[in-house]
């Protein structure tokens, strides 16, 4: 059974802070929090011993590393076993278009989020990586118009 970490309205701040700046130096992060550094220092790192705080990540512009183009591809295999499912998502790791990769009850048991400069690449992806990959019985791909995603993620149902 996993276990919930215990979380108080203080390691909150503290993940409120770092998710929206993880750059900034602790004595800035422990003014904000109303912390000493020490303390501040201790209760990220406790943070991060118990899985709360998984990392830290630069965010990068996609269009700027020519990746102008987002889509999702919705793929349905068959016979679907965890066998095929595992070659598969290995397979799509070894593209440099993919960028997430998500298992899914429903219609379609992977969602593949990827991006690419042209719809020309899309189409090659696709047809060449995707759809004509062994056991992948329907795809149905989705161009992303726009994406926005929460940088702070707070608990749902209170805290710890």
């Amino acid at each position: 059974m996993d276990s919930k970490p215990n979380i108080d309205e203080t390691d909150l701040a503290i993940l409120e802070e770092l998710q929206s700046d993880a750059r900034r130096s602790n004595k800035a992060l422990a003014a904000a929090v109303g912390l000493a550094p020490s303390t501040t220092l201790g209760r990220v790192r406790d943070l991060e011993a118990s899985g709360v705080v998984l990392g830290y990540h630069a965010e990068v512009d996609e269009v700027a590393l020519g990746r102008s183009i987002g889509a999702l591809v919705s793929v349905r295999l068959s016979p679907k076993n965890d066998g095929l499912v595992a070659r598969f998502v290995d397979s799509l790791w070894t593209l440099d278009e993919v960028t997430a990769v998500t298992l899914l009850t429903g219609p379609y048991d992977i969602l593949v989020q990827l991006s690419v400069g042209s719809i020309s690449a899309l189409r090659a992806l696709v047809l060449d990586n995707i759809a004509s990959f062994e056991g992948v019985s329907d795809e149905q791909t989705t161009i992303i118009f726009e994406h926005r995603r929460k940088s702070v993620l707070r608990p749902l149902g209170g805290v710890g």
